[in-house]
Parts: structure tokens; C-alpha cells; sequence
């Protein structure tokens, strides 16, 4: 929150709102609404309430808990981070959660660490899978998938890719189309934009192709994937393991199907949407976003009365 204070001029107000009742509080009289952790959903009814709305910005990429068509008919500009590549291009902490996802699940950590609590020492139990001469399929090849090709690279293993959007084609990946990857990936990653072409892009046809006991990464969106389809196959065995750091309908999990999978089965590790938050990189893209709030209202768009910083920790 200092941090937030500090990279805006001191005529700016700034008001914290950490959840859905500060936000509502405040939200009525702000010009601004910076949004840093997507905990609060923004829907009509909600912006409806921003009468003196002029810009809603995020310093997240992915903005789908925001009804961007109310804020189109408004004439509300709606800002993210995609696209902007020079500030991503060395922003990490995404793909290096992904990576740690597809080893704790390729090493039954999660399991393990339970076991030596436990007070017990046996090893056989938990039988590893080495990554050297393994296949991973990434599924979306842009700044994420490019550094989780690196990773895989470093350990020997092979890459596979399908991205229909890239101009040019990465080295280090080898070029798929989607149910061929599906076929020959002993891990998939999933690293796309939620939209109208990726929602349930992964469902029930395509853990049909995938090869039995391959291990699912995502940490895009929880609605690229159709949950039910995955818990289907995570229980017949057809994905022997999964590591997700995001669920549809999050944050409110407690009776999600695949937490309460969880509960119960060792093969799923789930983490609350943490894979871009390390402070380093929040701070970084945090005064990024800062700097072109005050530059479009620099740009003739006047001056805000109120920043709302929605949970910017």
C-alpha cells in the first residue's frame, strides 16, 4: 500500500479497499479503480455504481473479472498488462510457479512432505518420474510458455507447442496442432488468455487423446479447462496428477468439486492463484500501472479526485 501511495502524485486520494464491502463503499464516488489482485469481481451492477468512473486499470494481464462491455458501452477505457512487452518480457514469477507445479507433481510432493510428517521414512511409496527425455506440450507459447520451454530445455526434455496466434515461432519448441501434442505430452501446460476461442479449450474429447497418467499444469484460467472433464479424468486415472493455481469461480472454493477432490487425493496440488505475486515483480508492474494512470489523465482526460486500489498489496 505505501508503495501504491508513493508512485502517485500527493493530489491524488487514495482509497484501500480490500474486499467486496470497502470496494462498495467507495466505489461510488472514484474516478480511478486500479485493480492488483482480482479478488473482487466487477460486474454491471457493480460498476454501475462508478458514476464518476473515467478509467478502470489493472496491473494483472487477464481482466475477466471485469464486465468489460459495460465499461465499452460507457466509453470507459479498460487497461491490462497484455501487451505490454517490454514490461512482462522479464517478469518470471508465473512461469517459475508453472515449473514448480509440474515437479511437485512429477515427485508427489505434496504426499511426501505428509509421509516424513507423519513421523514415517519410506521412500518406495513415492516413486518419481524423471523429466530428462520426457515430452512437455505447452499449450500457448508466448512470454510464459517461451520460459517454461527454457526450464524444460535445461532438464533434457523434449517441447512441443501449439500457438494459432504467434507471428513467429519460438526456437527451442517444436511446432503441433493440439491433439497431436495432446497425444505425445507426458506433461501439458497451459499458457493462454481466457476468451471465447480458450474457454474449455481442454475438455472431455481432449483428455480423451492425452496419454494415460500425463500430468496437467494450469495457471492461466480455471475456465480454459472444463473442471468436471478433469476431475472425470483425474479419477479414472487418465491424468495421473494435476497442479492448478487457478479454479473457476475462485476465491470462493470451499465446496468446489476439485478442492473437495483435493481433500481426499493426493494427485492434485492446488495453490490460491499466487503463480505472478512475488514482490519484486509486484512492485514493478504496481508503478507501471501507477506511471500510466498519470499519464492518461496528462492526456486531456483531467485530473481524478479518487483512486480506489482494489486489495493493492
Amino acid at each position: 500500500m505505501d508503495h501504491l501511495s508513493a508512485s502517485l502524485p500527493d493530489d491524488f486520494e487514495i482509497e484501500f479497499a480490500l474486499d467486496e464491502d470497502s470496494v462498495d463503499r467507495a466505489i461510488s464516488g472514484v474516478d480511478v479503480i486500479l485493480d492488483a489482485y482480482m479478488r473482487v469481481q466487477f460486474p454491471e451492477e457493480r460498476l454501475a455504481r462508478a458514476t464518476n468512473l473515467a478509467l478502470f486499470i489493472t496491473a494483472t494481464t487477464g481482466a475477466d473479472h471485469v464486465d468489460a462491455t459495460h465499461l465499452t458501452q460507457r466509453r470507459i477505457p479498460l487497461l491490462t498488462l497484455r501487451g505490454q512487452h517490454e514490461v512482462l518480457r522479464n517478469i518470471t514469477p508465473a512461469a517459475e510457479h508453472s515449473w514448480l507445479l509440474l515437479q511437485a507433481c512429477s515427485r508427489r510432493l505434496r504426499p511426501a512432505v505428509q509421509h516424513v510428517l507423519r513421523g514415517e521414512w519410506d521412500r518406495n511409496q513415492f516413486p518419481g518420474v524423471m523429466l530428462r527425455g520426457a515430452t512437455l506440450g505447452l499449450v500457448g507459447c508466448g512470454r510464459i510458455g517461451l520460459w517454461m520451454s527454457r526450464y524444460a530445455n535445461g532438464f533434457g526434455m523434449n517441447v512441443l507447442g501449439y500457438d494459432p496466434h504467434l507471428d513467429s515461432w519460438p526456437e527451442g519448441i517444436e511446432k503441433s496442432d493440439l491433439d497431436p501434442l495432446l497425444e505425445a505430452s507426458d506433461f501439458i501446460s497451459i499458457h493462454v488468455p481466457l476468451n471465447d476461442d480458450t474457454r474449455e479449450l481442454i475438455g472431455s474429447r481432449e483428455f480423451a487423446l492425452v496419454k494415460s497418467g500425463a500430468i496437467l499444469v494450469n495457471t492461466s484460467r480455471g475456465e480454459i479447462v472444463n473442471e468436471e472433464a478433469l476431475l472425470s479424468a483425474l479419477v479414472k486415472g487418465q491424468i495421473g496428477a494435476a497442479g492448478l493455481d487457478v479454479l473457476g469461480g475462485e476465491p470462493d472454493v470451499d465446496s468446489h468439486p476439485l478442492v473437495e477432490y483435493a481433500r481426499e487425493h493426493d494427485n492434485l496440488v492446488i495453490t490460491p492463484h499466487i503463480g505472478g505475486f512475488a514482490p519484486e515483480a509486484f512492485k514493478y508492474v504496481l508503478s507501471f500501472t501507477c506511471t500510466r494512470i498519470v499519464d492518461f489523465f496528462e492526456q486531456g482526460h483531467g485530473r481524478p479526485d479518487t483512486v480506489v486500489g482494489a486489495d493493492p498489496r
